[in-house]
């Protein structure tokens, strides 16, 4: 509807007493952002790898796959895969 038409309309509701509802097209909704590729989270860092197993079973149950890394100077490294 161009903008003559849209003032005729208008005009015509409000001399005939019409209420008039304007809204707005909707517009095309935007794509959602993909979800980011499944990889490793560092979840945190332990002294032993005993300590680091038993963190990382408890993940295990909650059905997070888990690894332990040693990583030089850090300790053992527990990543999680989300």
């Amino acid at each position: 509807m161009n903008l003559r038409t849209r003032a005729a309309v208008l005009a015509a509701a409000l001399t005939t007493g019409l209420g008039l509802t304007v809204g707005v097209a909707a517009l095309p909704a935007q794509a959602a952002p993909a979800a980011p590729a499944a990889t490793w989270w560092d979840v945190g860092t332990y002294g032993t790898k005993s300590k680091c197993v038993d963190a990382g079973q408890q993940y295990e149950r909650e059905g997070w796959p888990y690894r332990c890394l040693y990583v030089t100077g850090a300790g053992w490294v527990l990543e999680i895969w989300q």
